[in-house]
């Protein structure tokens, strides 16, 4: 399938760069189309009324990861080095810049400590074409802990404002997040209240919670599709976990024909990860992993019924997978649409999708 066919004009000034809140406005309040794939219908509404289309029995799943600071200064050879983490790599190595890089000492086989109490190493191991290094960091153990404790961001790592995210940091995640580790912000969830969830409750709406780890920055390009056909775009793998518990209440959802929302890619990938290749009513088995499942039109969902997500660029992973799940021409022609009206935004700290 054609890339080109996932492109629609949009003006990249309708991606705010800040989170709702920091622009004077509620986390709910963004707008929100509603894709009916039973009808072909398009409902222009706002995120505010989301419980609407909530079913008593519906089983709504969270992910509960939140973005880290991603830069530590680290000293070797009596200098310091900012080290900056753009993606984290499945062999427990990951992808670094070195700000500044220009100096004699730095090359593969460097090693540099921590500049805090954690005395965390990174040791270069090489230089990719990109011009950023694969390194280890030791013990790995401590490498979330410390950048939860020590970490800051750089001007130069977009899409974040760094004043706004040294004081602001709550506003950066969803309200239900407690579980450390994304490099980018899993940002579905962040239109979400205590008010919605409980709303949501008093419905009988069931809420399970999951983590995935977004394991890569916008820097390495990850949702842009370069490729002319999008079966040749690769994906980053990505680290998740799915406990006893969410695995019990997704296999009991499974089985009684309730619908499972997914909110956000990162649950969809997840959930459809734990459910390939098995039956609809299959139970499900709690599982910390990896996955690399790269969804694109053709695929055969075997675990989500519902799911919400922000709006995407164009020639994205991200428009990719809706299009897999909505349907091309349905989710083009929303799109379109968008384009038309112009009052929409776009990306993490914009509007939302949900489809049904």
């Amino acid at each position: 399938m054609k890339t080109d066919d996932f492109d629609f004009k949009w003006d990249a000034k309708a991606m705010p760069t800040d989170p709702v809140q920091l622009r004077g406005r509620d986390r709910e309040s963004g707008k929100m189309l509603v894709l009916d794939r039973s009808t072909d219908a398009i409902t222009h509404t706002t995120f505010s009324q989301i419980t609407d289309f909530f079913r008593k029995g519906d089983l709504l799943v969270l992910n509960d990861s939140y973005m880290l600071s991603n830069t530590l200064k680290f000293h070797a050879n009596g200098t310091t080095v900012h080290v900056t983490i753009y993606g984290h790599e499945q062999d427990y190595t990951a992808m670094v810049s070195l700000e500044p890089d220009a100096q004699d000492w730095i090359a593969p086989g460097a090693v540099m400590t921590s500049s805090d109490e954690a005395k965390l190493t990174c040791t270069l191991l090489d230089k990719a074409p990109d011009g950023l290094w694969r390194a280890r960091y030791s013990p790995i153990e401590l490498l979330m802990p410390t950048l939860e404790l020590y970490g800051h961001r750089l001007d130069e790592t977009v899409p974040l404002n760094p004043a706004y995210w040294k004081d602001s940091r709550q506003d950066y995640r969803s309200v239900y997040a407690k579980t450390p580790g994304s490099l980018e912000i899993p940002s579905a969830g962040l239109h979400f209240s205590h008010a919605i969830l409980a709303d949501a409750a008093a419905k009988g709406v069931e809420t399970a919670y999951i983590t995935l780890h977004v394991g890569a920055t916008e820097t390495l390009a990850v949702r842009h599709i370069s490729e002319a056909e999008i079966e040749n775009h690769k994906v980053r793998s990505e680290y998740y976990e799915v406990g006893e518990e969410a695995a019990a209440q997704l296999s009991r959802a499974r089985a009684e024909g309730r619908r499972v929302i997914a909110v956000g890619t990162t649950v969809m990938r997840t959930l459809e990860t734990l459910a390939k290749g098995k039956e609809k009513r299959a139970a499900l088995a709690p599982a910390k992993d990896w996955t690399d499942l790269y969804i694109f039109p053709g695929f055969d969902f075997r675990a989500v019924d519902v799911l919400l997500t922000n709006l995407h660029r164009p020639r994205s992973s991200h428009i990719v997978l809706t299009a897999a799940f909505a349907g091309k021409e349905f989710v083009m022609r929303c799109y379109d649409e968008i384009a038309e009206r112009g009052d929409y935004e776009f990306d993490m700290f914009g509007d939302s999708m949900l489809i049904v």
